[in-house]
């Protein structure tokens, strides 16, 4: 089993109002290297497979009209760059992997290929991409590059990853470096090669500016829900994030993604899948359901509802509750619509269907979809259900709290998961991130 954790550099990753959590480190540690540091170490002691770096380009100002919303209750602003703190942690850390976020829509692909790169040789070959299409309109209005529809987001990313592909694994030779002093022959211009790209979106004409690294190609990342989405997960990803409603369902879904994956003329084998769930575990049922009643104490209703606008770019606000949600036209993320259809197909939802369930924290209870809650031993037999009936290789854990969540992953759940055998109690050594999830 694989599993991944889920994190981002801001205050509150992923559950807003959480940085109100009484002893949790994020709210100020998230702009520390000191923090992240700790974090790193915690995780490679527990033999994670990767610690997963979200990201966002602008910020979220569809609610109501403004980003003020998303200001006030820390909406993944302020947030820092990623970047620069996985290359700091590959200093702390010899086996822990990273997965870091990066956009197909406003980055350059030569610009994207060379930070890859570095980042693979300082780590020797622990770095994946979690390549996203962004979504938000406040890029465009702070210079980042052209808003586009949902699918023209995806077309962009095929050519996109083309090009990087190209760059990676077809621009240097092996023996292209000689290293040769007495010849002063560094590396040898014939086995470098431009990829003299020309094409829709890009003009790329190489070569690569990096030597090979470890893996060449970074692991490659995806979460897209829509059918566009998986279109493109079918014919790029390696490891594929996925919101499952419920094992059952998500069996079906799993079944779809593998004949997607064979019919881009890939093995389905070469993709591995992981569950997005959040965590919430306590000592005894006593802990986790005290967790669980300040975690809803502590939930932001108008911050969710802000950072759920900007994921749809639909300001439910402006619509009537009756509006029914098929009406709604939106070119943002996909993925909630997407999930409301799975968890009740025959169901019409509304707007004010919508409105109610995303400003609300989920129930926390044992059984309860993408979400894994109890002491150790009943969130480990949640997770065997799911690789058991869906058939999902692992998963990617988003810890609530943020800090506090991620050791109780490590303190609590780890240990019950290796001594049922479902997971590992030491890594390789020096496998690569790719080596790791798929072998030779």
């Amino acid at each position: 089993m694989h599993l991944n954790v889920f994190t981002e550099c801001s205050p509150a990753p992923q559950f807003v109002g959480m940085w109100r959590m009484p002893g949790d480190r994020t709210g100020t540690g998230y702009r520390s290297l000191e923090h992240w540091a700790a974090l790193a170490r915690k995780l490679e002691d527990a033999c994670i497979d990767a610690l997963f770096f979200a990201d966002v380009h602008g910020t979220y100002d569809v609610y109501r009209g403004s980003w003020e919303t998303a200001v006030r209750h820390g909406v993944q602003i302020p947030s820092i760059d990623p970047m620069p703190v996985v290359a700091a942690l590959a200093m702390v850390t010899r086996e822990l992997a990273f997965a870091v976020t990066y956009s197909t829509t406003y980055h350059q692909p030569y610009e994207c290929a060379r930070l890859f790169s570095s980042l693979d040789h300082l780590t020797q070959g622990r770095i994946g991409w979690n390549i996203v299409t962004s979504y938000l309109r406040s890029a465009t209005e702070n210079g980042l590059g052209e808003y586009l529809d949902h699918d023209l987001r995806y077309d962009r990313a095929d050519e996109y990853l083309s090009v990087v592909r190209r760059l990676w694994e077809e621009s240097w030779d092996d023996d292209a470096v000689r290293r040769d002093a007495a010849a002063d022959v560094f590396a040898d211009p014939s086995a470098v090669r431009q990829i003299d790209h020309a094409g829709t979106w890009f003009t790329v004409r190489g070569p690569h500016q990096c030597e090979p690294s470890p893996q060449r190609t970074p692991v490659l990342y995806q979460a897209g829900a829509s059918g566009r989405g998986m279109a493109f997960a079918a014919r790029h990803a390696e490891v594929v994030f996925l919101t499952l409603a419920d094992p059952e369902s998500g069996a079906v879904a799993m079944r779809k993604l593998r004949d997607q994956v064979g019919a881009a003329g890939r093995d389905p084998a070469g993709v591995k899948a992981l569950q997005g769930s959040m965590v919430l575990i306590g000592r005894d049922r006593a802990e986790a359901k005290a967790k669980a009643d300040l975690y809803h104490r502590l939930w932001s209703t108008e911050g969710q509802l802000a950072k759920w606008c900007g994921w749809m770019d639909v300001d439910l606000a402006s619509y009537p509750d009756e509006t029914p949600v098929d009406e709604v036209k939106n070119q943002g993320s996909q993925s909630f619509l997407g999930f409301l259809r799975g968890l009740t197909p025959d169901r019409a939802w509304t707007v004010g269907d919508v409105k109610y369930l995303i400003s609300r924290p989920r129930r926390a209870r044992r059984d309860a979809p993408v979400m894994l809650f109890g002491t150790a031993q009943e969130v480990a037999d949640r997770m065997e259900q799911w690789l058991d009936v869906a058939g999902v290789d692992g998963f990617n854990l988003i810890p609530c709290p943020p800090t506090g969540g991620i050791d109780d992953i490590c303190d609590l759940l780890v240990p019950e998961l290796q001594r049922r055998g479902m997971f590992r109690t030491a890594y390789r050594p020096g496998q690569t991130l790719r080596e790791r999830y798929f072998a030779a």
